[in-house]
């Protein structure tokens, strides 16, 4: 059946005993019927077609509605997926940018007071190699070392790089802070031994932030005092103290270098064949 455009409900009925109705009620009239039996007949006709597309409108407006209740829910479903992908969409961006830019989203304690202590903040590319137990020279926790890495501009996200020319002859690029360091970096064996004292408790704290394992960081910690208490440590000849110095650069290297072989050692016994 066709789909209706007009609301039977609100038909009025036509009156079938006019004028415009009198060839409809030809085709009904005989010998028993006239023409105002013919006009009831036609008002019969016209109230049980009524009655019909009253049922058939109710059904299809109830059709309607279903179908628009259904579009609607569909649509609310695509939106909140679309929401959803969103919103999923700017926290996976949040979370990167989290990660980039790590110190701008940093939760500071709103009772911490301005510490009175200097900050010890090594340069990135020390601690990381820290972070990673790679070898790190003393000078880099030495005052000096530490006012060149707060003076030297780096960022997480700076991948500046130079030119530099290698002891071969040969060029290559590395990121700018390590050039600008390279400069001014004082070998382990040339310290002194105040600037030795100033940077072995640093590593050995920050050796414990990086989750260094226990027995490692106290094997240093014994090894720094073990050449502070040696008796060359406080002797009259300069280059008994100065054997110290060289004992303790080429030992820490060797020990990082040798570290999960089979010729790791423990670097708290000082081998004093090496030593002499």
């Amino acid at each position: 059946m066709p789909k209706l455009t007009h609301n039977p409900h609100f038909a009025e009925q036509p009156d079938v005993s006019s004028e415009k109705y009198c060839q409809a009620r030809e085709c009904l009239v005989n010998d028993d019927i006239n023409h105002e039996a013919a006009a009831a007949q036609l008002a019969l006709y016209w109230m049980l077609n009524n009655d019909l597309e009253k049922e058939e409108w109710d059904h299809q407006a109830h059709q309607e509605q279903q179908e628009a209740t259904e579009r609607a829910r569909l649509d609310k479903e695509e939106q909140e997926r679309q929401q959803a992908e969103h919103e999923r969409e700017q926290e996976l961006v949040l979370q990167e940018e989290k990660k980039k830019y790590c110190c701008k989203y940093t939760m500071v304690p709103q009772d911490a007071v301005v510490p009175a202590d200097p900050i010890i903040i090594p340069s990135q590319i020390t601690a990381c190699r820290l972070h990673k137990a790679d070898f790190v020279k003393l000078y880099y926790f030495t005052n000096k070392g530490l006012c060149d890495a707060a003076s030297t501009v780096c960022s997480a996200d700076d991948n500046t790089m130079t030119l530099l020319q290698t002891g071969d002859g040969l060029h290559s690029f590395i990121p700018l802070a390590s050039a600008q360091a390279k400069g001014t970096v004082t070998k382990d064996k040339d310290i002194t031994w105040e600037e030795s004292a100033e940077a072995a408790h640093r590593i050995a704290n920050t050796m414990k932030e990086n989750n260094w394992e226990a027995d490692n960081i106290n094997s240093h910690v014994k090894f720094w005092l073990a050449l502070e208490n040696h008796p060359w440590r406080h002797s009259h000849c300069k280059i008994s103290k100065r054997a110290l110095l060289v004992y303790q650069a080429q030992v820490c290297r060797r020990w990082h270098d040798t570290l999960d072989t089979e010729q790791s050692c423990n670097i708290a016994h000082i081998n004093d064949v090496l030593l002499a």
